[in-house]
């Protein structure tokens, strides 16, 4: 978006200095849509619903990330690579087992796993490709080829049957897993000394699976506790690892300045209630000031009542966050935490 448009829209949302600075642009049936991400955090926190609005945008952009990072080149060769090692390893041992007789069927649970992370092995490499087809048609689009509706729909079934797939993939894991379990423990002594080897190599496939899952758990914890208690060290994590469109230094520096301003009553300065002082830009552009009620004079990024003097910036929609905090994130993503706005663009995304 150029810097033009970008003022002609600040100018607009401006006209009326009366008017609420936090209006939201989201449709009546966008608003209506209930987000379950949202609720859960609302009811954890007990917090606001426009804040919850800011960490259910960084669970989304998070989750995107994770995506993106799991299936980058060096972490699915890495996938790949060990669970062809587990493959491979499980074929050796069957081989070299032949005398080996067990009194449970932890072979057969051997040659099940081992088909398992074969096809986990395939669910991945499709994947890896269709992502990487879909990151080439969008690099022809930005340079003006035609992308047709046919292979939009078509990546979309392929993405949709390989996710399916992989879920049932890891419900028939956790299914075996336990197959397994049992098998092992009631195998017993008896299994560890007619079939040491098929034993030790269960054992360790088992272990290996809780290991992998503890692992996940625990970092499923730590994110939910840090979007419910710390949203800016998410933020900063994003921002450490942003990889997708972003603000630049020219856009961020047409965006309207304020600093926010105690308004006194009496000999007493009024609790929450201040004003937004704009400050002019290096662009030159002046906004109107602005008046802001106690339940608006908050940051919905870092939960950070408006202090005297502190410097604050407002976007095209109306939104304002502290300077700070809505840089990072509009360099990690140019789109308002709460509305979508690109500020870019000038619209807001679905």
């Amino acid at each position: 978006m150029s810097s033009t448009s970008l003022s002609d829209a600040t100018t607009t949302s401006a006209s009326d200095p009366h008017a609420p600075l936090l209006r939201s642009r989201q449709s009546d049936a966008s608003a209506a849509r209930s987000s379950a991400l949202a609720l859960l955090l609302g009811r954890v926190t007990g917090r606001r619903g426009a804040s919850m609005l800011v960490r259910e945008t960084a669970a989304r952009e998070l989750e995107e990330r994770r995506a993106d990072w799991g299936y980058s080149k060096p972490v699915v060769a890495l996938d790949i690579l060990w669970n062809t090692a587990f493959v491979v390893v499980s074929v050796v041992m069957l081989i070299c087992t032949v005398n080996e007789r067990p009194n449970t069927p932890v072979r057969v649970w051997i040659c099940g796993y081992a088909l398992q992370c074969s096809v986990h092995v395939v669910l991945v490499w499709l994947e890896y490709k269709r992502r990487n087809a879909r990151r080439a048609s969008g690099r022809g689009e930005e340079r003006g080829e035609d992308v047709t509706d046919s292979e939009d729909d078509e990546d979309s079934n392929q993405s949709s049957v390989t996710k399916r797939c992989e879920s049932v993939n890891t419900l028939a894991s956790f299914i075996w897993w336990i197959v397994g379990f049992y098998w092992v423990i009631s195998g017993g002594n008896i299994l560890l000394q007619q079939a040491p080897r098929l034993y030790w190599l269960a054992v360790v496939f088992l272990a290996f699976d809780v290991f992998f899952a503890i692992f996940c758990i625990v970092l499923a914890c730590l994110i939910g506790i840090a979007l419910c208690c710390c949203l800016p060290c998410i933020i900063a994590i994003l921002y450490a690892v942003a990889g997708q469109e972003g603000a630049s230094e020219a856009d961020l520096s047409i965006l309207p300045n304020y600093r926010f301003q105690i308004i006194n009553i009496g000999e007493k300065p009024s609790v929450g209630v201040g004003k937004m002082v704009p400050v002019e830009t290096s662009s030159g552009y002046l906004a109107n000031e602005r008046i802001l009620l106690p339940e608006d004079a908050e940051c919905c990024i870092c939960l950070c009542s408006y202090e005297d003097g502190v410097d604050l910036h407002a976007l095209p929609c109306n939104h304002h966050f502290h300077s700070t905090c809505i840089v990072k994130w509009l360099k990690m993503n140019a789109t308002c935490p709460l509305c979508k706005y690109n500020i870019l663009k000038g619209t807001e995304q679905v």
